[in-house]
């Protein structure tokens, strides 16, 4: 499984209180998301800007959207304040893909990565700080 996540309204949040807080914010959720990976095939990484992944080998669909919504609300507990959210907090918006462990062409890997981010932008268009699931 993976799941794409970015950080509702960063560039708000960089131009109202810095880049150095910005900078601040976004390690604070790095290590959020740290936590969600538990085993050593787990990997978390920041694709650039206020955009990170989460790849989860071995965990089923409805296990990582299990995992995003925690980490939804992982984020909303630390509680840092953006004056430029309508929740007057930090958020994420997440979307999760799944695919069977059987499928590891060069193609499905392209097709995981395209249907995780079509359904982190559902995520974002439907109001953020939600998380969207899209089957393969």
């Amino acid at each position: 499984s993976l799941i794409l996540i970015d950080v509702d309204f960063f560039k708000r949040y960089n131009d109202r209180y810095g880049h150095p807080a910005g900078d601040d914010c976004l390690l604070k959720i790095a290590e959020v998301l740290k936590t969600a990976t538990r085993r050593a095939s787990d990997l978390a990484a920041r694709l650039g800007g206020e955009e990170f992944a989460l790849l989860l080998p071995g965990t089923n669909g409805g296990g990582a959207e299990k995992i995003a919504e925690k980490l939804r609300q992982d984020v909303l507990a630390l509680q840092i304040e953006h004056a430029d959210n309508p929740l007057g907090l930090v958020s994420i918006s997440l979307g999760v893909a799944s695919t069977r462990p059987h499928c590891s062409t060069a193609e499905t890997r392209s097709h995981l990565v395209k249907t995780a981010d079509v359904a982190l932008y559902e995520a974002k268009g439907k109001g953020r700080n939600q998380v969207r699931v899209r089957e393969m």
